[in-house]
């Protein structure tokens, strides 16, 4: 049961990592969208 256990804490902190990595990645390149500020706004 231990090594069951052991295996599948493995698989799940692997899948963690894997999806957080790939959510970081995704909303990197979207945040560094920068639109240009409108003339009028300007100050």
């Amino acid at each position: 049961m231990k090594k069951y256990m052991a295996k599948l804490f493995v698989f799940m902190t692997t899948a963690l990592l894997f999806l957080a990595s790939v959510t970081a990645a995704s909303s990197c390149a979207i945040s560094h969208f920068q639109p240009e500020v409108p003339k009028s706004l300007r100050k």
